[in-house]
């Protein structure tokens, strides 16, 4: 039931990536969102949730001859070999990115935002995956207080992670939004008061979503012949040094942009 978990809720997290990012990608072309759209991405938060609620029922059962059947050691020979990407595979992967600006500029730097999300993700997954496997529990070097507020972070126990939580204040917002009839004013051309505009951190922002989940994957579960691994705590902390960054950035721009939003409104 544990790796059965693993998939559901992989699912789960790109299915409520997927759709977050259609409703950003598409703010300026509708009127309003259709309802789809929302419901299907709250389908996937509740199937994250349907899913941790699992794991805390249902226990780990480490399989027979588990040990010849890690992927692991496949990954790191590969990783460590540094051969180069087949040549076709990497043809067939670039050439809608070519075609596209030929049929219009918008498609082909819609497809580059989708590109580097699936890349920023196989890059995070790849990345916690690599390495030796470690099975036993590594917690982080606290006490007290401060344990505790650290165990809130750490996505190696619950899969609510801060972008989930950012990222899901961004898709309401932008929903509201045109539910309300209240624009939201993102500079997305080349004027931009912020570094980066609302729509693209957040997009970027979901790649780490994911990424900060599949650690909780992995910590209880089975997933496509990796075994299930307690990831080390550095590894857990450059994920949260990244969410300091990225997280940081779209929560002041959101913030932000709700209030000039307010304010024009009202």
């Amino acid at each position: 039931m544990r790796n059965l978990s693993s998939y559901m809720m992989l699912t789960g997290i790109l299915i409520t990536a997927i759709c977050g990012n259609w409703i950003i990608l598409n703010y300026d072309g509708v009127v309003i969102y259709p309802k789809a759209s929302y419901l299907t991405f709250g389908i996937g938060l509740v199937l994250v949730g349907c899913t941790f609620v699992m794991n805390q029922i249902f226990s780990y059962r480490e399989q027979e001859k588990t040990h010849t059947k890690d992927k692991r050691h496949a990954l790191n020979e590969w990783l460590t070999a540094n051969q180069p990407v087949n040549k076709w595979l990497f043809g067939l992967v670039i050439l809608p990115l070519v075609i596209a600006p030929f049929y219009s500029w918008t498609l082909f730097f819609t497809m580059l935002e989708w590109y580097l999300f699936s890349g920023l993700v196989i890059a995070g997954i790849i990345y916690m995956l690599k390495g030796d496997r470690v099975e036993e529990n590594t917690g982080w070097e606290y006490k007290g207080k401060t344990k505790k507020m650290l165990d809130l972070i750490d996505y190696r126990k619950h899969p609510f992670n801060i972008s989930l939580i950012i990222y899901i204040l961004v898709i309401g917002s932008f929903v509201l939004s045109k539910r309300l009839d209240i624009p939201l004013y993102m500079e997305t051309g080349g004027n931009s008061r912020y570094v980066t505009s609302l729509p693209t951190i957040s997009f970027l922002m979901s790649s780490l979503m994911v990424v900060s989940t599949f650690i909780y994957i992995i910590s209880h579960g089975d997933f496509f012949g990796f075994r299930k691994a307690e990831l080390s705590y550095e590894r857990v902390m450059f994920v949260h040094f990244a969410e300091i960054i990225v997280c940081g950035a779209t929560l002041f721009i959101l913030i932000f942009t709700l209030i000039n939003a307010l304010y024009v409104y009202f």
